[in-house]
């Protein structure tokens, strides 16, 4: 059979196993499930490295070259291999070292395994090995002595060997290897290949078996590993209890996955030992190396059952049979160590908390520039790995950083699509522990392979992923995924109300206890990964544009709702009787707005619960529908001015930008011209600079935006406004990173008008002070426009998500002065979140606003001692609420927040994850208190982000002034 017919061949082979692979092989559809039992090995946790120093003297010789392993209980010691031929008298003959280990702490560190004897080896006749005679590699245990491989050298045909020694390490007798290992002199011709050969040797758990295997594949089977090529290699089986018979069976060593430099810079991949669980499941250790690029390592579960008996053929050319299945455990690259040249793999003893040890060694070729003599601890688990048990009952993982096997449950739903595509599985067998999910998340490539329905069985690392703030979320990444047999039909969704219903707060105790039937971020965690059901629900959340909406389920209790149908948020805090459902699964969600309803149609609405963003989330797996009641996103304020009062507005526009999208300047002056009745004054909130969130650009200016916003009120039929801003510093003041905002004033000429005092001509700088000067009809601003308190630490960016100074200006309007203030304070953005991982969560900005109130207050105050009757308004979005300290602190007598003037079911302008809220305020002095009246118009906060003009609500105030 030609090399090209083997490729073919090999490559058909390959779409066989290589859903058991990983899943960097090309996609392939699953096959059924092999028939094989349960992994006897389930999990492995990394405890630990040591390290010998390199050119160890011990005993007259050298200690290096520890190519095999292999542990005696009976002296509770491990013997090396040491590949050495003699070929260097300095450092010794052929020979095997005696290690103490010290595992008393239930770690590997420098120091706890040393040589404790060296034993030389010598051949047939007692005589020493002629260095042209041996390339001794594996080790195993048996009779009170020991089983040794050789490689052989081909190019002189000497053929590779197993051989039986002594305690002494004197030869006893050489088992019978096929034929087809052999190598011819003088070529690669037939047989084994030079450093291909038998690398691996250990006995199975009985003593019945004895296995090897070549690291390649023979010269006559195919070629040998390299980029883009796999190899064929042949494991070997000896029946002892059947006069040493032999099974060969074909493993597919992986291509080369280093990039070599150059077309001929050295590079090799081989299976370099082999340790037995039982007679057919084996750990196979894989290793490769290439020039430039370093070693790769990767520990395999092997099964033997259903594979191919191939040893009745010479050559495995033309050949069909099938190879072992190979399922990835550990790669070596995430242990978080060098990865050195890792050869030999023993079980060792038992750890201090009863688990199992698995110690692997490096061959450091006696090459100290390049490779050390590395030990690497592993603690082997043997019970069953199940989803429950790496969920556990907290809100982190038991099994975190662990390398599991043979973990089973049925596909729930399946993610292609993004940067970590995956699927959640769940198990058909739970445990009878609520406090435990039955689901989790895998991370796998290949996702697209699988389909809902489907059992399959997972080899992976336990991760936890933690976004931000947010708490972690437990996964699997997966190194293998094949087909399971056994049971596909899954328990029925727990369902969301009488029999699971939320808890009425978030955490009562820190997180240092976890309590699912007390503390919601607890609940929510216990059902990570599962899926959950409910009815349906009214939609207390809008949609938004990341494909997002909030319910609250049918038969929540009683709570604060809106008119229209949402819940208002409390001095207690959010009511926690919501579900955030989440486009994931589903190509959309319908747009909904608040006041809705959302059911599952003819069937309850079922999804998998999952974390992100610091929030647990509801992917529904099949389409919702939809009953819209069209309750909200209508409104027009009745509010308007006249000749003895005056209205003015509060709105926070949303990242406005001249280079951001033109239809968004005809919505907004629609708004402000018709919706909200052209009001004398409009204080507008997130004004970018005109280049939008462009960094680096230098760009600081707002006048085209703004000049677009006055455009767009004119084409709505609305006054030509005046506009009235101050520049920030470059990249002073917070917000989208580039964008620049600031607060700006639009003023009717028709009905106010703009007293500028200052410099004559430009713009005042970012830090110009306006102070209050004169008393009584001579109160004036020293500065208008100007900016209130700039240089306070309250609005210095130091840290965070950063602030907005305070605009002020002087007015006179209907023939009286007025004083205005306009603000953005501080947002919550540098809070941790409700259901974040700091619990009780920590809220450093409130601080900040409550700096910001002091100084904007204080300024108010002093206008007010200057004049008592000073007509003051103090306005804008405070980013907190009305029972906040800062904007108490900011409305106490004698000013007043008119927004308390809004029955309290009507008192929001925003809405927060379900959650309606006021955050935008209107603070006036007393002498415009008299006869004032306020609007809240709802034109946003309750509306589907399609609908919405911006995020905010706009308030308008009518005041009178004469």
């Amino acid at each position: 059979m030609s090399v090209r017919s083997l490729c073919r061949f090999a490559a058909a082979v390959v779409a066989w196993y290589s859903l058991w692979a990983v899943p960097r092989a090309a996609a392939a559809p699953l096959d059924p499930p092999a028939a094989s039992p349960a992994p006897r090995i389930s999990g492995l946790e990394f405890r630990g490295r040591a390290i010998l120093a390199k050119g160890l003297p011990f005993s007259g010789t050298v200690v290096g070259g520890l190519s095999g392993l292999a542990y005696d209980a009976g002296s509770r010691t491990f013997w090396a291999m040491c590949d050495d031929r003699g070929d260097h008298p300095e450092r010794g003959p052929v020979r095997l070292y005696r290690l103490r280990p010290d595992f008393s702490d239930g770690r590997l560190d420098d120091g706890d395994l040393v040589p404790v004897e060296v034993l030389p080896i010598t051949g047939p006749l007692d005589r020493p090995y002629s260095p042209k005679a041996i390339d001794p590699e594996g080790i195993a245990l048996v009779g009170g002595g020991f089983l040794l491989s050789s490689e052989g050298i081909a190019p002189q045909g000497v053929p590779p060997f197993i051989a039986r020694f002594g305690p002494d390490g004197r030869f006893r007798e050489e088992l019978a290897l096929p034929e087809e290992l052999r190598p011819v002199a003088g070529g690669e011709t037939h047989g084994v290949r030079l450093n291909l050969a038998l690398e691996s040797l250990a006995l199975s758990p009985d003593a019945r078996y004895l296995f090897t295997a070549t690291e390649n594949a023979l010269v006559q089977d195919g070629p040998a590993a390299d980029v883009g090529q796999q190899s064929p290699s042949r494991i070997l089986r000896f029946d002892r209890t059947a006069g040493d018979r032999v099974a060969e069976f074909v493993y597919l060593v992986d291509a080369v996955a280093g990039k070599p430099a150059s077309a001929d810079a050295y590079r090799v991949r081989g299976l370099v030992d082999l340790l037995p669980l039982d007679g057919e499941h084996l750990l196979a250790l894989e290793r490769e190396f290439v020039v430039g690029v370093g070693n790769a390592v990767r520990l395999y579960e092997i099964s033997l059952a259903g594979a191919t008996d191939v040893s009745g053929l010479a050559s495995l050319a033309g050949a069909s049979f099938v190879p072992v299945d190979k399922r990835l455990l550990v790669d070596f690259a995430d242990l978080g160590v060098h990865v050195e040249n890792f050869e030999g793999i023993a079980f060792g003893p038992e750890l201090p908390d009863g688990r199992g040890s698995l110690l692997v060694v490096s061959d450091d070729n006696f090459n100290p520039a390049q490779e050390t003599t590395s030990f690497l601890l592993f603690a082997v688990d043997r019970e069953p790995a199940t989803i429950a048990r790496v969920q556990g009952a907290a809100h982190r993982s038991p099994f975190e950083g662990w390398w599991l096997a043979g973990v089973d449950g049925v596909v729930t739903a399946v993610d292609g699509a993004g940067r970590d595509p995956g699927f959640f599985f769940e198990s058909t067998t739970p445990d009878d522990d609520p406090a435990t999910s039955e689901g989790v998340f895998v991370s796998w490539p290949a996702a697209t392979r699988l389909a809902p329905g489907q059992a399959v069985s997972v080899n992976g690392r336990v991760e936890e992923i933690a976004q931000g703030k947010g708490l972690p979320v437990t996964r699997l990444r997966a190194g293998a995924v094949a087909p399971a047999s056994g049971a596909t039909l899954l328990p029925p969704p727990l369902r969301l109300g009488e029999m699971h219903r939320i808890p009425s707060r978030i955490d009562g105790d820190g997180l240092t206890r976890f309590a699912p039937a007390d503390d919601a971020i607890d609940f929510w965690e216990s059902l990570e990964g599962m899926r959950v059901e409910l009815a349906g629900g009214d939609v207390v959340g809008p949609s938004s544009s990341f494909g997002e909406l909030v319910l609250r389920p049918d038969g929540a209790a009683a709570t604060r709702r809106t008119p229209v149908g949402g819940v208002r948020l409390g001095e207690d805090g959010p009511d926690l009787q919501r579900v955030l459902l989440v486009r994931r699964f589903v190509s959309e969600l319908p747009a909904v707005d608040v006041g809705d309803r959302i059911t599952g149609g003819a069937s309850p609405i079922v999804g998998v619960v999952d974390y992100s963003f610091s929030n647990y989330k509801l992917l529904p797996l099949a389409p919702v529908v939809a009953e819209l009641r069209g309750r909200s996103c209508g409104e027009v304020s009745t509010l308007r001015s006249d000749s003895r009062h005056l209205t003015v507005a509060t709105f926070n526009v949303e990242n406005l930008s001249a280079a951001g999208d033109p239809q968004r300047f005809v919505r907004i002056g629609d708004a402000i011209a018709r919706r909200m009745g052209s009001p004398a004054l409009v204080a507008v909130e997130e004004i970018q600079d005109d280049s939008g969130p462009t960094k680096g650009d230098g760009v600081v200016t707002s006048s085209a935006t703004l000049g677009k916003v006055v455009d767009g009120v004119v084409a709505a039929g609305g006054p030509r406004y005046q506009a009235i801003w101050i520049d920030p510093a470059l990249d002073r003041e917070g917000g989208q990173p580039g964008g620049n905002i600031r607060v700006a004033l639009l003023v009717d000429p028709a009905r106010a008008e703009l007293v500028r005092r200052g410099p004559e001509g430009g713009m005042p700088g970012p830090l110009a002070s306006s102070e209050v000067v004169g008393r009584g009809r001579k109160l004036a601003l020293s500065l208008s426009p100007g900016r209130v308190a700039p240089t306070s630490p309250a609005f210095d960016l130091r840290e965070g998500e950063g602030v907005r100074r305070s605009l002020v200006v002087e007015l006179r309007a209907l023939g009286r002065p007025l004083f205005v203030v306009v603000n953005h304070w501080s947002s919550k953005y540098d809070d941790d979140r409700p259901f974040g991982a700091v619990q009780p969560p920590r809220t450093p900005t409130s601080s900040k606003r409550e700096a910001q109130a002091r100084e904007i207050r204080g300024f108010v105050e002093r206008l007010l001692g200057a004049d008592p009757a000073a007509r003051v308004v103090v306005l804008g979005d405070l980013n907190d609420f009305e029972h906040a300290p800062a904007v108490r602190a900011l409305a106490a007598p004698p000013l007043e927040n008119l927004l308390l003037r809004v029955p309290e079911a009507d008192r929001y302008s925003f809405n927060f994850e379900g959650a309606s809220q006021l955050l935008d305020h209107v603070v006036v002095s007393p002498e415009l208190r008299r006869g004032a009246e306020v609007d809240l118009v709802h034109l946003d906060a309750d509306c589907a982000d399609a609908k919405r003009v911006s995020d905010h609500d706009p308030v308008v105030v009518r005041l009178r002034l004469r």
